[in-house]
């Protein structure tokens, strides 16, 4: 157990960095991913080299691609929203008749609208599935960052298509059959990107205005259980809308409520508390701590 929490990363709860260790798979597809946008980034300047298309069109196509990019690393490497293994049930949430469930394989209480990732092993807020080639679970603190990943893809393959079916409706000639055979690839690659994350994407929207997310749709939990469509501000958080595009932390204006358990301000902070021999903080944060606990 010592080894364990004296792990830098990990996705148990005495890691300090969330990064999941236990899917090769994942690894895999992940930078897979990578690759094919890297690909395509070397095909537009390859073409746009040639004289296939405008050279204004390699600044555009690189910054979209880095923004899917961040996003992918950001929605790898951020804590999805794991339930502490201290986490309790909201008052509202008693009242309100919602019963308390525990996890069986955690042992600890399991907020509604979450799910048990046998792969990340622990129980994930408003799960909505373990994605391979994010290499993470999809869940209440990483959504955001999700989403905005399918975005820059959507809008990243439709430039691609753009730029191949305009230059093919013009009858322009790239002068290498090299060239030629690097677009093939890509317009074939772009199609099929374009498709599955669109999908991704529906998926998303789905699952925020109804409620239901892709685990509980499989599962064929309908309308009939605790579902209600999740607010915006809950996926996106309480920052101007143009913020909304950029891959930042989320911030709640009402962590607890999101989450859906309580814990001690320690347990939801990002780094583990302080041990018994390291001095206790001092100033306006310590008696913020000492009043919740």
């Amino acid at each position: 157990m010592d080894e364990l929490d004296a792990a830098v990363c990990g996705t148990h709860e005495g890691a300090r960095y969330w990064f999941n260790k236990r899917d090769n798979p994942g690894a895999v597809m992940s930078t897979i991913l990578w690759l094919l946008t890297l690909y395509s980034d070397v095909v537009v300047l390859y073409v746009a080299i040639l004289g296939g298309w405008g050279y204004y069109n390699v600044p555009i196509y690189f910054v979209i691609s880095f923004m899917a990019l961040i996003c992918q690393l950001k929605t790898m490497f951020t804590n999805p929203g794991a339930v502490p293994r201290h986490a309790q049930p909201l008052i509202r949430a008693s009242e309100s008749g919602i019963p308390e469930t525990i996890c069986g394989r955690c042992d600890a209480y399991k907020p509604p609208r979450s799910h048990h990732c046998r792969i990340c092993n622990r129980c994930i807020v408003r799960m909505d599935h373990h994605c391979p080639w994010m290499n993470n679970c999809i869940g209440a603190n990483n959504q955001k960052h999700f989403m905005l990943f399918l975005l820059y893809t959507i809008i990243e393959s439709v430039y691609c298509l753009a730029l191949i079916i305009t230059n093919y409706t013009n009858g322009t000639s790239y002068h290498s059959s090299t060239a030629e055979g690097m677009v093939a690839a890509l317009f074939a690659i772009a199609i099929a990107t374009l498709m599955f994350v669109a999908t991704m994407m529906y998926n998303q929207i789905y699952a925020i205005v109804t409620g239901i997310g892709t685990i509980d749709r499989m599962r064929k939990r309908g309308p009939k259980g605790n579902f209600a469509p999740v607010p915006w501000v809950d996926v996106f958080g309480v920052d101007p809308w143009p913020m909304y595009l950029l891959p930042t932390d989320v911030k709640y204006r009402d962590f607890h409520r999101v989450m859906g358990y309580k814990v001690a301000t320690w347990e939801i902070s990002p780094n583990p508390p302080p041990s018994a021999d390291q001095p206790a903080p001092e100033g306006p944060s310590a008696g913020a701590a000492a009043s919740v606990v």
